[in-house]
């Protein structure tokens, strides 16, 4: 398989090598926009360090939006669920930041996690805020793309995952069957990539 996708490598390598600059931009502008991952690439190679910390700060900008809508002070108040949801989606459509975006949503569900430990029982609209973003969540990191960086969000997913009991509706079930599940999927990952080596 590596010698086919190698021959088929130097063959788009030659077409490339006489191909116009005008060309070649819109090619990478077409990458650009078609993929996440390819999107970080481009901006991290080319736009530098300076485009990392503006990331970053962005990224801290929408956590902190995600954070306050789960502030122990909202028992009083209303959680604006799509204020924090908004937040996740905001932020992935202005930086392209796949990693960003899997880390906002881990938030989400970490901070919405604590909320239920420090207040217990809260109501449907809580449980499936929490658990459908987990759900999405897992589903992401499911994808060829979000594979790679499981092992990143891994120990605060196992986290989240822990010190639910006694909250009811289901809820503790739910978010340990979500966790339990991810974590099965990439132990079979393993195994796989083991036997195949």
């Amino acid at each position: 398989m590596e010698k086919e996708e190698s021959a088929k490598w130097t063959k788009v390598e030659e077409i490339l090598q006489k191909a116009e600059k005008k060309e070649l931009i819109g090619l990478i502008q077409e990458l650009y926009k078609h993929s996440v991952g390819d999107r970080m690439l481009i901006n991290s190679r080319y736009l530098g360090e300076g485009a990392k910390q503006e990331m970053n700060t962005m990224l801290e900008k929408y956590r902190k939006i995600i954070k306050e809508e789960f502030l122990t002070e909202k028992k009083l108040a209303k959680i604006h669920y799509s204020v924090a949801e908004r937040a996740i989606s905001d932020y992935s459509n202005a930086s392209g930041d796949f990693v960003g975006t899997l880390d906002l949503m881990l938030t989400y569900v970490e901070e919405g996690v604590q909320f239920a430990r420090i207040f217990g029982v809260i109501g449907d609209e809580f449980y499936d805020s929490i658990e459908g973003m987990l759900d999405r969540l897992c589903e992401q990191l499911k994808t060829k793309e979000g594979q790679k960086y499981y092992p990143l969000f891994r120990e605060r997913l196992l986290k989240a995952g822990t010190g639910l009991e006694n909250i009811g509706w289901g809820f503790e079930d739910a978010i340990c069957i979500l966790v339990a599940d991810i974590e099965e999927f990439f132990e079979e990952r393993f195994e796989e990539d083991k036997n195949d080596t």
